[in-house]
This record gives structure tokens, C-alpha cells and sequence, in this order.
């Protein structure tokens, strides 16, 4: 959205945790997103209660911006995590409130394995010793998966950015609902990517 006062857009990203907002600010920096301004914030809640609070998140941004709440282009990052309803009745509290979703199913680090190889591994401990594998080889010793440090990432997405690419192709693969693999997430990543090209 484009601020009709400033011509600027505004991109608020909420995120259920550390992890999303360490990935996002990764690609805050690779993007250079001059055509907006992109807040990225943390540990915000999860499913309902995170979109409640991107929409308190909104209204403090508009109210020291001194813009409408129309111009600012909302996003609740989250996962899984038993949700105690369907994605699709998440998705529907979300829309009627104006703020898109970025899901991921069952969790986060299933989208971050996506940026290494088109992968359905669904359970935590497998995904957490193979983020550790790529892990280790980025930093070139051992090192295991740290969800509060992404620092392996950026580094890997330094030295080759295709990896963001490779990430949206094979999360395409992974968006039937019913899945035990379901990810959203990378349509945020799209809206950062075209931001940047501006």
C-alpha cells in the first residue's frame, strides 16, 4: 500500500518468534527495500492473538507515522503449533481483519530446509538435525540448529542468494492444506522480493 500523505509504502511484518524474525530481516538486508518502510517484529503471539496484535502493531505504526490504517500493508507470520482450529478458519480471522498470512505447517524451520532441497520432513527432531547438518556445513564445523541464531543463513544467503529462490520453488510444492508439510510463507518472501525491485 502507498501512503496517499508521503507516497511511501509500509510493510509491517509480525512474527510468532525469534526465528521469523531473524529470517526476515535477513531478507530486509539482502532486498534493500527502499521502496518501503518494513518493520519486522517479534514473539507477537501466535495464530488469533498474533493477528490481534498486527493490528495493534498497525495502529501504533499509523499513529506515530501519521497515516490510515489502509496504508500500511499487514502480515502475521506463524506456524502450526496445534492450533486448536483449521488453517482455514485462521486465514478467514485474518482476512476480515486486513492482515495476510505467512503459515507455515508444522513449523517454520519446514520452510527453511525448503532453501536447501524440496523436502515433506514434518517432525521436529529430523528437521532440527537436518538444519544442523546444513548448519554445520556453512559454517564449516560442527554446529547445531540454533533457532535464535540464523547467523549460518545469512551467511549461506550471502554467498548465494539463488537460495531464496530455490526456497519459493520448492515451498510452491507444499501448499495443499491437508498436507503434514503446508507452507504460506513464501508469498511474504514474493511481496519483500518485488518491493525490492523497485
Amino acid at each position: 500500500m502507498v501512503s496517499k500523505k508521503n507516497g511511501r509504502r509500509y510493510l509491517l511484518i509480525c512474527c510468532e518468534g525469534k526465528t521469523e524474525r531473524e529470517y526476515f530481516l535477513i531478507l530486509r538486508r539482502l532486498y534493500r527495500i527502499s521502496a518501503a518502510q518494513v518493520s519486522v517484529i517479534g514473539e507477537k503471539g501466535q495464530h488469533k492473538a498474533l493477528v490481534d496484535r498486527t493490528l495493534e502493531e498497525r495502529d501504533k505504526l499509523c499513529e506515530d507515522m501519521c497515516i490510515d490504517q489502509d496504508e500500511v500493508e499487514c502480515w502475521a507470520v506463524c506456524d502450526d503449533d496445534n492450533m486448536p482450529f483449521s488453517y482455514a478458519e485462521l486465514k478467514d480471522y485474518a482476512e476480515k481483519r486486513k492482515v495476510k498470512l505467512a503459515f507455515s505447517r508444522p513449523q517454520f524451520e519446514a520452510y527453511l530446509l525448503q532453501h536447501f532441497e524440496q523436502s515433506s520432513l514434518h517432525d521436529q527432531k529430523g528437521l532440527y538435525t537436518r538444519l544442523s547438518d546444513l548448519a554445520s556445513g556453512a559454517a564449516g564445523q560442527s554446529e547445531e540448529y540454533d533457532k535464535a541464531n540464523l547467523k549460518w543463513l545469512d551467511v549461506a544467503i550471502d554467498a548465494k542468494p539463488k537460495l531464496v529462490d530455490i526456497a519459493l520453488v520448492n515451498a510452491d510444492q507444499r501448499t495443499r492444506q491437508s498436507g503434514k508439510v503446508f507452507l504460506t510463507v513464501q508469498n511474504l518472501v514474493r511481496r519483500m522480493k518485488e518491493l525490492g525491485k523497485h
